[in-house]
């Protein structure tokens, strides 16, 4: 078998042990722009940024056939670098439903979502917020493991001072328990788990991935002390003890190149956030063949993601494809793929 063959054969295995159970939920199904108004006291919730503080308010959409529905929700705020009041203007949000509430409904099986919110007003952060959810979708195209995502034309109403409305740009993120439930896998709370343990083939691909979008922050076998694994990757178990990396935010990303993203680790020696540098694992040449055949041939997919302009400047569309195309360039330069990727793994090959 060749190597182009054997590694098309690793993603069908990895694919075919998937449940088919893994459906995605009624939200997450579509990727049609969905209208979405919240209610709340959106000004207070800006203002304190308390972790521990917990506010009721009301989302509503209209549905398929033209009705009204109306939730009753509890919202709290999230995040850390975002949710500090000189990186970003409006907080990060948890957003609670009850079950009640939900059945038969665009929000069937969702008790706990993530919404990012646009950081600031101006265009720029709606560029921003758009890229990420791209590359959210780019993801979800080469791993069926992935968090889903919807994005939302939001209205923001503050229940105290109505006048004081916005609309903005935001999506939804699948919460971490239902992509567990949908793969019949468990959560992860240890601090830190050994790099061996790791699904090699997702590991390999989720690498590969971060270097593509230009992504230092993460890791996928440690937290910060205290939280659960791991640094902006969520980790899942199957039944036989593999450990899948799924990797969520991505704002500090050269491909967002958010304004407001936290420079890179110095550690790392690279100049910015634009820079690349490769943090994947050094496993068997033949799991980063695979992932290298797995993002190659998503590449037509990955440019008709990132060249859309519904939401994203054209300029802004351009820039990303720039900055696309020189990670293409790394992989078909077999001395730069060498010194920049196979050079730069971390640890021993895992046998």
């Amino acid at each position: 078998m060749s190597i182009a063959n054997r590694c098309a054969a690793l993603f069908l295995v990895m694919a075919w042990v998937l449940s088919a159970s893994a459906q995605p939920d009624p939200l997450f199904q579509s990727a049609a722009l969905l209208d979405i108004t919240f209610e709340a006291p959106f000004a207070q919730i800006d203002r304190e940024r308390d972790k521990e503080a917990k506010y009721d308010g009301i989302m509503r959409y209209v549905n398929a056939d033209g009705l009204e529905v109306h939730f009753d929700i509890r919202l709290e705020v999230r995040g850390n670098w975002r949710l500090q009041k000189s990186n970003c203007r409006y907080s990060q949000l948890w957003i609670d439903l009850k079950r009640g509430q939900t059945p038969n409904t665009l929000f069937s099986e969702q008790n706990r979502l993530k919404l990012v919110v646009q950081c600031r007003g101006q265009d720029r952060y709606r560029d921003y917020l758009a890229k990420e959810q791209q590359l959210y979708e780019t993801f979800a195209n080469l791993s069926d493991i992935h968090f889903g995502t919807r994005l939302v034309n939001a209205t923001y109403i503050d229940s105290e001072d109505p006048s004081s409305s916005r609309t903005h740009l935001a999506f939804f993120i699948e919460h971490q328990r239902r992509l567990r439930d949908r793969f019949e896998m468990e959560e992860v709370e240890l601090n830190r788990i050994s790099y061996s343990d790791l699904d090699p083939v997702q590991s390999s691909l989720v690498g590969l991935f971060m270097y593509q979008i230009g992504n230092t922050d993460f890791s996928m076998v440690q937290a910060a002390e205290g939280d659960e694994c791991c640094h902006n990757t969520k980790l899942l178990v199957d039944k036989t003890g593999r450990y899948f990396p799924i990797p969520y935010d991505f704002d500090s990303s050269g491909f967002v190149n958010a304004s407001y993203a936290a420079p890179p680790n110095p550690t790392f020696g690279i100049r910015n956030n634009r820079s690349r540098k490769y943090r994947g694992f050094c496993f068997e040449s033949e799991q980063l063949n695979a992932a290298v055949a797995r993002i190659t041939a998503e590449r037509d997919n990955t440019i008709t993601i990132i060249s859309d302009t519904s939401h994203v400047s054209e300029r802004t569309a351009n820039r990303s494809l720039r900055y696309m195309e020189e990670f293409y360039e790394d992989l078909n330069d077999q001395r730069r793929y060498q010194r920049e990727i196979i050079e730069n793994c971390r640890g021993d090959i895992v046998r």
